[in-house]
């Protein structure tokens, strides 16, 4: 009967032991409550699009609930920068962009963070083109064909963009640098003011994201001349790249997820993992390629650091190359 006890006695503590680990791997486990996921521009951009697409399947691959948080101003920057400054814990995650981690801080004689250092990056989400785009009434068939009245009437051919350092003027001063024609520059507030003038014939052409103009792409009423990355897009097959007619000319929008600096590798490493799973998910993919975008998961956040990094200073020697003006 002694033996009995004895034996229970260790049957009950071995079992204690036992259970210990179990309920400290349940406490430590990643994630064991909801991921806030900030977008810093406003709802319904394409930023915003990304950032809810990738949310709803990280919510099923990561068994938590992933909350899109919106938080634009100062063009991307206030939400980035509120990221950065977050708890390094897995909690806060940031869809980034490359005009907030690439663009900006070379056009500003002074940044709110750094665009790289302060976060640690995760994985690029989707990649996208630029397109060229004129009226559908436009006597420009081509690219060679606008080149060509461009050389021959300097500053008469007209482009619109958002103004100085934004995506839409930064690629077309590359392409009158690379094709050595001289443009005018025409601002405005936003793609539907550009897009709406351009339709009226008031700018001759206007480069902007893919997802922008997609629909009236679709719709017949603008024609797309070519877009900028180095293959043609399957959203928009029959459209040529800009390459095809400037060697070498390329151009690539991009957007990424990172965390604040810091955060544990094993964490970077779980978040990278589901952004691959979900990168390979056909409806995932589709639903992305419908609207002019691109799964591109990274190959590792090593990678995708290395890939920011190089954007950064491409930008960067292209800025200082043409001269454009840093803003105070």
């Amino acid at each position: 009967m002694k033996a009995f006890k004895h034996l229970s006695s260790y049957l009950v503590a071995f079992a204690l032991l036992g259970f210990a680990p179990v309920a400290s791997s349940a406490e430590d486990r990643y994630p064991s409550r909801p991921i806030r996921l900030v977008v810093p521009w406003p709802a319904g951009g394409t930023v915003d699009i990304v950032g809810r697409f990738l949310a709803e399947r990280m919510t099923e691959r990561l068994k938590t609930t992933v909350v899109v948080e919106n938080k634009p101003g100062a063009t991307g920057q206030i939400g980035s920068q509120a990221v950065a400054n977050a708890t390094p814990d897995g909690y806060t995650l940031l869809i980034m962009s490359a005009t907030v981690h690439t663009v900006s801080p070379n056009l500003a004689k002074s940044f709110p963070f750094d665009p790289v250092a302060s976060f640690s990056l995760i994985s690029e989400l989707v990649s996208f083109p630029y397109v060229m785009v004129v009226s559908a009434k436009s006597p420009y068939n081509s690219v060679a064909d606008l080149v060509k009245d461009a050389r021959q009437n300097p500053g008469k051919v007209s482009y619109g963009s958002f103004g100085i350092g934004s995506g839409p003027f930064l690629i077309s001063e590359l392409f009158a640098s690379t094709t050595g024609t001289q443009l005018l520059h025409v601002p405005y507030k936003g793609a539907g003011p550009a897009l709406t003038d351009l339709n009226a014939g008031e700018i001759s052409f206007f480069i902007d994201s893919l997802p922008s103009p997609l629909g009236q792409i679709r719709g017949g009423k603008l024609r797309a001349l070519s877009v900028t990355t180095k293959e043609r897009s399957a959203t928009v097959p029959d459209v040529p790249t800009m390459g095809e007619t400037i060697a070498g000319f390329e151009a690539i929008a991009w957007i990424g997820l990172c965390a604040p600096a810091h955060t544990p590798p094993e964490i970077i490493d779980a978040l990278h993992k589901a952004v691959v799973e979900i990168s390979a998910e056909r409806d995932y993919g589709a639903r992305l390629r419908d609207i002019g975008l691109e799964p591109a998961a990274s190959q590792s956040p090593a990678q995708f650091k290395a890939f920011v990094v190089d954007q950064k200073q491409y930008w960067a020697d292209f800025i200082r190359k043409a001269n454009i003006p840093l803003a105070e």
